[in-house]
């Protein structure tokens, strides 16, 4: 067993080397999503078949009754009740009790993939690689997003003006928040929107996700205080105040921007000003 915790939730996976039959209780407070993938297929869950590309979602305080085999080895996640229902009712227009007040099997092999990926990147260096699309806290997000797919794929994309006021409505608390990047669920509850809506006005009007989209007003902002050169503080510092989190990472994106290193900028801004 080994499991580690990011974002407020925790993330596990566990082997064996000889058939078992799991009994018990899971928590009352946490929500379980667990994807099949061949390393855990062919097992059975309250009687249920489990096959590879399956997402398995588990009710909080249910009954454990799994039949595992020989070499099995599952990865999971366990969402906080408070932080799983903000996230469904805000980013998904959903009622949470609808969605976790049973177990079921959902046969969904794109997503159980992509997710089995994001638990085992967690996994193996304890943190999210710097780039990543998401931050720690918006890991919950995407996990019950990847859950909520199919669900979500028959939702009307909205017109073009709700599309422009969802993003006036994000874009405003993002420039009020510059040093403090919202999340998408923030960016979800200011707009109104879901999730799936937000994402598809950002990209039908600025041809890029909010993700993104922060990013680069980010860079923008960071880009300034180095000109600025007000109290000629370190770019790391600069990037720091910003919400950087990673400075190799925002020295890539930085450069990937503007052309040029953060440090080049500030030397050219030197030279300008004759300091």
């Amino acid at each position: 067993m080994m499991s580690t915790a990011i974002g407020g939730c925790l993330v596990r996976s566990s082997s064996t080397n000889r058939p078992l039959v799991c009994t018990g209780r899971r928590s009352p407070n946490h929500w379980t999503i667990t994807p099949i993938t061949p390393r855990c297929a062919d097992g059975r869950y309250r009687g249920a078949r489990l096959d590879s590309g399956d997402l398995l979602l588990l009710d909080p305080a249910g009954e454990i009754f799994q039949c595992v085999q020989r070499g099995h080895s599952q990865n999971a996640i366990s969402i906080p009740l408070p932080l799983a229902e903000r996230i469904i009712q805000v980013e998904h227009h959903a009622q949470p009790e609808e969605i976790w007040s049973h177990w079921r099997v959902k046969s969904d092999p794109k997503n159980s993939l992509e997710l089995d990926g994001m638990l085992r990147q967690v996994l193996s260096a304890h943190v999210l690689v710097s780039g990543s699309a998401y931050s720690e806290d918006e890991f919950a997000g995407k996990v019950i997003a990847l859950a909520q797919a199919t669900e979500e794929s028959v939702a009307p994309r909205p017109t073009a003006v709700s599309s422009r006021r969802i993003v006036a409505r994000a874009q405003e608390l993002i420039h009020s928040r510059l040093d403090s990047p919202p999340t998408i669920t923030d960016l979800c509850e200011v707009s109104f929107a879901s999730r799936r809506a937000l994402f598809y006005a950002f990209k039908a009007l600025l041809g890029r996700s909010p993700h993104a989209h922060v990013k680069m007003l980010r860079l923008h902002a960071a880009r300034r205080r180095i000109l600025r050169q007000r109290d000629r503080r370190c770019v790391q510092q600069v990037a720091y105040e910003l919400g950087f989190q990673h400075p190799g990472q925002f020295a890539i994106d930085y450069a990937r921007t503007f052309g040029e290193s953060p440090s080049e900028t500030r030397e050219r801004a030197g030279l300008a000003t004759g300091h």
